[in-house]
């Protein structure tokens, strides 16, 4: 089994929807990493065989712009949407991955959402409350990647 996969989701032509992408985008550490303008079954192409996944995308709850969140992808909420130009729910997508080829699957998978503000402006500049999330997500990213890491050494 390979490791570990970063995934970015969203539109980066669509203003804060290209969160997942700018975030992806930033790592400046070696890692597999891929982008994908919607959720569909083709993630599940991409993460079969990883030990351990993070996804990243823009969400809509109702938090300030730029609030981090993190979801518990087997456990989701009613009130969490994607940003806008998926054409399957991220959840749904990792329901059926599990379903459907569980030993194949990540054993962890680690979903961080950014709160967007503007999802329908044609742009590849994201508002400042959301460009400003990037780096504690890398932070997380990283720390979460070492805490794998570590996991496989003990």
């Amino acid at each position: 089994m390979k490791k570990a996969i970063v995934i970015g989701i969203g539109n980066p032509n669509l203003k804060d929807d290209g969160i997942g992408f700018k975030v992806v985008e930033s790592l400046d550490f070696p890692i597999d990493k891929l982008c994908f303008l919607n959720t569909d079954l083709k993630i599940l192409q991409k993460i079969l065989g990883y030990e351990f996944a993070i996804i990243i995308d823009g969400i809509k709850t109702g938090a300030p712009p730029g609030t981090i969140i993190e979801v518990d992808p087997l456990n989701t909420w009613q009130d969490v949407y994607a940003s806008g130009t998926h054409s399957m729910s991220l959840f749904e997508v990792i329901r059926i991955g599990y379903t459907v080829f569980p030993e194949e699957m990540p054993k962890e998978i680690k979903v961080i959402g950014i709160e967007v503000e503007d999802i329908s402006e044609f742009s590849n500049e994201l508002s400042p409350s959301v460009k400003n999330a990037i780096p504690e997500v890398l932070k997380r990213i990283k720390k979460y990647l070492e805490e794998f890491s570590n996991k496989k050494t003990d």
